[in-house]
């Protein structure tokens, strides 16, 4: 365990240097929920519906673009009746609507200090019908605009609960909710629905997009964790800390350990060995080596890269491993190709004066990297590397 926590140290001193992953989370889910309505205003005099009204039901199927954005398909079933002072009625409204649905918990960085609340915000337009038991043979089809919020709590990887507030605005409403009159003089009903539901992630990934972190974001919110460790132990170093101080550290050090754990598990082909473990790392980008523009000098940052590698590499002897150098677009093709040859031998040459067996190290070049947005000056930084892929 202690090993782990070492290791995600590193990574954390690195996570702003390693590219993002992609993204790997499920984007279907189907979402149904049952619960409390209520019609407001557009009511003929002596007419009045219960507060709050049952019932309220929803079903839909959601989409999610991103972890941030989300289409949401939806069906509705309102049902309104007399409340103890109002003369006897039911009526009934049928809707479908399209709403575009937002991650505000991702949004607003929920994760770095929750992963069991999130919050969803919703919008969008619909059609509707209302049927009147006291006029049966009025059918009011409507026009819907509909906003809400969902609070959300994670009950499985695959499972949330969903307390939703929705409010929509029926528009062309010819009669009154009650179906007696004419209704208001704009021709709107008001409604607003309660409802508490599940939310049930569909596919083969481990995540759904409304919980998703991707692999860098999460070193990200470790490595913040371990920045307020640090401050602690200097506290405690400084003979400034009480006992509680000193529980609380440790405290910190337990929680970071299952986080650490709960990264590991989250990989879509979880290592059988710790050794394993390292590998996928290691083959998945997270130790790179950089350097300066037109240089094939090791960047001095680039030492804790080089020395994490190194001590992977002596304790698993058999192992080799393809060093791969790579450079920005800037300049010409063959410029480029050699230089990243130049870098791929300048890394393996310092491995192999660290202690690694030369026979072990491929070194090839791979020329320019494609993948990076070439205007951007940071992005070239991020080009100008080698890559490790452990065999």
């Amino acid at each position: 365990m202690k090993k782990a926590i070492l290791l995600f140290v590193v990574l954390g001193l690195l996570s702003g240097l390693s590219y993002a992953q992609e993204a790997k989370f499920n984007k279907w889910s189907l979402e149904g929920g049952i619960g409390l309505t209520k019609p407001f205003e557009n009511f003929e005099q002596g007419f009045r519906s219960a507060t709050p009204d049952f019932l309220a039901t929803e079903l839909g199927v959601r989409y999610m673009i991103s972890e941030y954005f989300g289409l949401k398909l939806g069906l509705g079933y309102n049902q309104f009746s007399e409340a103890d002072n109002s003369q006897d009625f039911t009526s009934d409204q049928y809707r479908v609507d399209l709403q575009g649905v937002v991650n505000l918990g991702r949004l607003m960085k929920f994760e770095s200090w929750t992963k069991t609340f999130n919050l969803l915000a919703h919008g969008g337009v619909g059609v509707g019908k209302l049927e009147y038991d006291l006029n049966p043979n009025a059918k009011d089809k409507v026009g819907i605009l509909l906003a809400g919020a969902t609070a959300q709590v994670r009950l499985s990887p695959r499972v949330s609960l969903n307390i939703d507030g929705t409010a929509m605005s029926n528009i062309r409403q010819n009669l009154s909710f009650d179906g007696t009159g004419p209704g208001s003089e704009h021709n709107l009903g008001i409604v607003f629905n309660g409802t508490v539901g599940l939310s049930i992630s569909l596919g083969k990934n481990k995540s759904h997009a409304d919980w998703y972190l991707r692999e860098n974001e999460a070193i990200n919110q470790i490595d913040l964790k371990i920045a307020d460790l640090d401050k602690r132990v200097k506290d405690l170093e400084d003979n400034t800390a009480s006992k509680q101080d000193l529980k609380k550290t440790q405290d910190g050090v337990d929680d970071l350990s299952k986080e650490v754990d709960a990264l590991k598990d989250k990989l879509d082909t979880p290592p059988a060995t710790y050794e394993d473990f390292l590998k996928k790392m290691v083959n998945d980008g997270y130790i790179n080596i950089y350097f300066d523009f037109n240089s094939a000098k090791v960047n001095q940052s680039s030492v804790v890269s080089v020395g994490f590698l190194k001590t992977y590499l002596q304790k698993n002897a058999g192992v080799q491993v393809d060093v791969l150098g790579y450079a920005d677009e800037l300049g010409s093709d063959g410029y480029n190709q050699k230089l990243s040859e130049q870098r791929a031998q300048a890394a393996a040459k310092l491995l192999a004066e660290s202690g690694i067996e030369q026979s072990r190290l491929n070194a090839v070049g791979k020329g320019e990297d494609t993948s990076v947005d070439k205007s951007s000056a940071q992005a070239r930084q991020m080009a100008r590397r080698v890559s490790f892929v452990v065999k």
